[in-house]
């Protein structure tokens, strides 16, 4: 009789009776030459991931004014006029992180917007240099919107316009020297990669930002990512929250990095050991600085940049580091809108001079009708990479969508890879001022990145 329906003309390892002993010895070495390489590759951290990475530079991209005319971008109320000095430093700051299978480079730029083209000679650089792995997908470049740097128009390849009054012209000079200092920035940090650690975590700043077109919505969250070698050494941070670096107007005629200056200079005092910190703006499209109203402009951005290095250095110095972090980075294709200059910007245009049909000329020659979303992910922290101003109502929406699809800490970078100007809710877009006349592919722009998003949510 068969006991529980089992055949006991097999034996233990099902084979049916009698057996070769040779065969069985055979198939026993290979099961056991399996699990002890199993063993052995779990024990040297091969299976599960390869050891984390990281390295960081910072690079100054102040060119020399006295050498050539470098206009301030920021501002049209400048008319195109060159900086007279330097108050301070501009710089491209890098963080490039490997786990062996993925590379990942990140760039702050003190910039105020950052062209598509720039990005690209940035990578054809960064591949004559011999760096492997950052392609367009694996590198985030961010600019940090201050107001008062080197005219990015200038870098513009798309800027042909010369009969236009007080406006900024492409200077070829100006973008491949930013062009490759970036680079540099990244080759630097690349060569410089240590076995590292990595942790996340955010705070609620309320007061910090307001809204600037006195909608109730504003964004208080700061993020911050901390990253140290493997010894515990400082080696890098990244800053991320919304506001705009106007408290330099536009009388201010030197270059400036303006507050964000201030507080990267000081978490890299106070984290020490060369450690670098990247700032990435969020969705500061109609989000201002808060809290500084009632000092001279220099004591605004100094007591600004301050109270954000305070609060973010209490966050970074309670950060949990484990050495294993998920690592990837992609991007999401995103087909615009057609673009149509707002009547706001048509009126404004008018007042510097320029006819109907130049208005509309500059908008085609500036604006494209294809960008992309950047996606990293490092750890818990997701960075989403947009490539305008979004407001904060677009913004938390972004936010939301992703803690949807699963990302635990999402969070928003503004003026991310390519430049598009504002982005507004419908609503938002609808009801005017000011972002909305630098809003150039109507009322859908927003709903559209938002779609885009949630497809490149989903991707991963």
């Amino acid at each position: 009789m068969k006991a529980q329906g089992r055949d006991r003309s097999r034996d233990w390892l099902g084979f049916r009776n009698p057996v070769n002993p040779v065969l069985i010895l055979l198939i026993l070495l290979r099961f056991l030459g399996f699990v002890g390489l199993g063993f052995a590759l779990a024990a040297c951290g091969q299976v599960a991931r390869a050891e984390l990475r990281a390295g960081a530079a910072r690079v100054e991209i102040t060119p020399d004014v006295k050498a050539m005319p470098v206009p301030l971008g920021g501002y049209a109320a400048r008319r195109g006029a060159p900086a007279t000095g330097v108050h301070d430093p501009v710089y491209a700051r890098a963080l490039v992180l490997s786990d062996g299978a993925t590379k990942v480079g990140i760039v702050s730029l003190d910039l105020c917007f950052l062209p598509a083209n720039v990005k690209a000679e940035v990578l054809r650089r960064v591949e004559a240099a011999g760096l492997r792995g950052l392609d367009s997908a694996h590198l985030l470049l961010a600019a940090t919107h201050t107001h008062s740097a080197p005219d990015p128009l200038a870098m513009h390849r798309g800027n042909t316009f010369t009969a236009i009054k007080g406006w900024t012209h492409f200077d070829r000079r100006l973008l491949d020297f930013t062009a490759d200092r970036i680079a540099q920035a990244l080759v630097t940090a690349e060569g410089r990669m240590v076995p590292a650690r990595i942790g996340s975590g955010a705070v609620a700043l309320p007061g910090r930002n307001r809204n600037r077109r006195g909608d109730p919505v504003t964004d208080p969250e700061l993020i911050a990512l901390k990253v140290e070698t493997a010894e515990g050494r400082p080696l890098a941070a990244i800053v991320n929250f919304a506001a705009h670096p106007t408290l330099y107007d536009d009388r201010m005629m030197d270059i400036s990095a303006d507050w964000p200056g201030i507080m990267t200079g000081r978490l890299e005092q106070k984290m020490g050991a060369g450690a670098v910190c990247l700032f990435l703006n969020g969705a500061e499209g109609d989000a201002s600085p808060n809290g500084v109203d009632d000092k001279p402009a220099g004591e605004k951005v100094a007591a600004y940049g301050e109270a954000l290095a305070d609060a973010a250095w209490s966050l970074l110095k309670g950060l949990n580091l484990p050495s294993e972090v998920p690592l990837a980075a992609w991007m999401q294709a995103v087909t615009l809108p057609p673009r149509k200059p707002n009547a706001l910007f048509l009126i404004a245009a008018a007042e510097l001079g320029c006819s109907l049909e130049q208005a509309k000329a500059l908008v085609a020659g500036l604006m494209p009708t294809t960008t992309q979303i950047g996606f990293v992910r490092v750890g818990d922290l997701l960075l989403m990479g947009f490539p305008c101003e979004p407001s904060g109502a677009l913004g938390l929406a972004a936010k939301a969508a992703a803690r949807k699809a699963g990302f635990q800490r999402p969070a928003v970078v503004a003026l991310a890879n390519d430049w598009l100007a504002y982005a507004l809710t419908p609503e938002q877009y609808r009801a005017g001022k000011y972002e909305a006349g630098m809003s150039f592919y109507g009322d859908q722009f927003g709903p559209t990145l938002l779609t885009a998003l949630q497809n490149g949510l989903q991707a991963k």
